[in-house]
């Protein structure tokens, strides 16, 4: 039997039948639930136009990983719908939900919630994504999107040298720079995207997925946006893993909280990072010198206790939900695991660390480097 799509079901059920067929549709649903998951492939067609839909078109950018609620109140703030219940109501009906794709997308304003999921699962204009990687500076964000042929590095370098007004910079300290708030994802930007339009749609992906929830816990932790940002980004740079960033988190916490220093190798690289060094060691040096660390400067975790002063690269969501709902440790210590696969092994001793530190270098996995 020819599976049919979840969302014509779902129109016909809200709008013809009524009670009757919603009865029915309570059996159906338990003998057939295959028939009600249908893949989009059934529809060959969008659904057409209606007479009075308004000429004007809006852009919306729907961010990877955005969930049903947070791409509705996308759509509904930029005019695309009117209300929210026929687009829930359709979600409900039809489970096509997990098939909604972020992208960028035209909109004509008043569109039917049904054209609008339509294209939400077809992929209306979504265009080849750009990967963003967690952890880089605004400059290297910049190389990637002038290496793609987006925009020119002057172009780039223009943008974020000025002011930018964004909801995501509204408990931005007035002195700092966007780094730390462009969110690292999946972007839809083409030939032609401004670099306004790049940096808006980075803190607009921010918006979605840091989160009133998120930034009300970091509160209760007595966190600021920019504290959360500034660690994230050092746990960012320090943890190879995603796994273990919770843990590392923890570490760094339970420092500022015992008033150690954080003693952050990344923090060091960033500060460093002149024009002479990038050029030489790139923009993070792998291997620190003494003459490194011994370097005055705020930024400087070694010789200064607490939190630099602001975000050394642009930490990932998952950095960022690690250092709000971190571990709970007495860990001050961590170093690389001599299975040399990019795991660390953590201690809450001195000398718990001395031998975590003896185990290390017996392996040569620093050798290697």
């Amino acid at each position: 039997m020819q599976l049919r799509d979840p969302l014509p079901i779902a129109l016909v059920l809200m709008g013809v039948f009524s009670a009757v067929v919603l009865f029915m549709l309570a059996g159906r649903i338990g003998d057939t639930p295959d028939a009600i998951a249908a893949d989009i492939a059934a529809l060959p067609t969008p659904f057409a136009l209606d007479a009075g839909i308004s000429d004007e078109t809006v852009e919306v950018e729907i961010p990877e990983g955005a969930d049903a609620e947070q791409i509705l109140a996308l759509l509904l703030d930029a005019g695309v719908l009117s209300d929210a219940g026929g687009f829930d109501t359709l979600l409900a009906f039809s489970g096509v939900a997990p098939e909604l794709q972020a992208g960028q997308y035209h909109f004509p304003k008043g569109l039917p919630a049904s054209e609008v999921i339509f294209w939400l699962r077809t992929g209306g204009i979504t265009t080849e994504l750009v990967r963003i990687p967690e952890g880089l500076r605004v400059e290297e964000v910049g190389a990637i999107l002038v290496e793609a042929g987006i925009m020119t590095t002057e172009e780039w370098d223009a943008v974020v040298s000025v002011g930018t007004l964004h909801a995501a910079l509204s408990e931005r300290p007035e002195d700092a720079s966007l780094l730390g708030y462009l969110l690292p994802a999946s972007h839809p930007f083409r030939e032609g995207t401004t670099a306004e339009a790049a940096i808006q749609a980075m803190l607009d992906a921010f918006v979605v997925h840091v989160t009133p929830t998120l930034l009300a816990e970091a509160e209760t932790a007595g966190l600021t946006l920019h504290d959360v940002l500034t660690l994230a980004s050092i746990v960012e740079r320090e943890a190879a893993l995603a796994e273990e960033q919770p843990l590392v988190a923890s570490v760094f916490l339970n420092r500022l909280g015992q008033g150690i220093a954080l003693q952050a190798d990344s923090t060091v690289q960033f500060l460093i990072s002149t024009p002479e060094s990038v050029e030489q060691f790139g923009w993070w040096k792998h291997e620190l010198e003494q003459a490194d660390l011994e370097v005055d400067s705020p930024y400087n975790t070694y010789l200064v206790a607490g939190l630099p002063p602001g975000p050394i690269a642009n930490p990932g969501i998952t950095a960022i939900r690690a250092v709000i709902q971190p571990a709970d440790t007495n860990f001050i210590y961590f170093v690389a695991a001599p299975e040399c696969d990019g795991s660390h092994r953590f201690a809450a001793t001195y000398d718990g660390h001395l031998q975590n530190v003896g185990d290390f270098r017996a392996s040569g996995c620093g050798e290697e480097d």
